[in-house]
């Protein structure tokens, strides 16, 4: 990262470092068949908590303006609270009673308050949003996937608040088996979307940031 531009900003500046250093370790992942020195490190301490503040300023942006009623449905039931059902024995619902009463003596769990969206996890969803409107768009000389053609056209642009939400979900599901020593195959469509991704932010990067200082 020696030659990293400085935008003069120091959250610009991590974000060009993250999408740079997360692309150059899938780089020897797919070359050489494993991480490097330090990468499943740096994807599950860095990379992954990006992707997670990615996916709460996606929570925090998302307006029922945004999407019809069963695409609305299907994004709230994926929030792990609305995904339990009722309680199906009496010990489950002993154990539901004894859980909510233990939240109740918490300070500010009984009623938790409202927030604002993070600034900078909005930042991040626009930034992701921007790299993949960009991705099919990207000129194949510059492309740097190392399989296959070199071209990012046929990857399409989400249409929705849902496939926006399935993109992020997979870049995370990718990250978390490269960060467990998973090793990709070179033609697997997820992988190349989820190298794609960073290739192309990393292209951005130095294009957006650099006459900022």
């Amino acid at each position: 990262m020696a030659d990293l531009e400085r935008s003069g900003y120091n959250e610009f500046d991590r974000l060009l470092a993250l999408v740079r250093t997360t692309r150059e370790v899938l780089d020897v992942l797919i070359g050489q068949g494993e991480l490097p020195a330090g990468g499943a490190d740096y994807l599950a301490g860095a990379t992954l908590p990006h992707l997670e503040h990615v996916e709460a300023g996606f929570r925090g942006w998302l307006r029922a303006s945004e999407a019809d009623f069963a695409e609305l449905q299907y994004l709230v039931l994926q929030a792990a609270d609305f995904r339990l059902g009722p309680p199906r024995s009496a010990a489950e619902a002993r154990a539901a009673a004894t859980e909510a009463a233990v939240e109740r003596t918490i300070p500010g769990r009984a009623q938790p308050p409202i927030r604002v969206a993070d600034a900078w996890n909005l930042l991040g969803l626009a930034h992701a949003r921007l790299v993949l409107a960009f991705m099919p768009r990207l000129r194949e000389d510059e492309v740097r996937y190392p399989a296959g053609r070199r071209t990012y056209a046929d990857i399409a642009v989400p249409r929705g608040p849902v496939e926006l939400m399935g993109r992020i979900e997979e870049l995370e599901r990718q990250l978390w088996r490269a960060a467990t020593g998973r090793r990709p195959r070179p033609l697997d469509p997820a992988f190349r979307r989820t190298y794609g991704f960073f290739d192309v932010a990393d292209r951005l990067g130095g294009r957006t940031f650099r006459n900022l200082s």
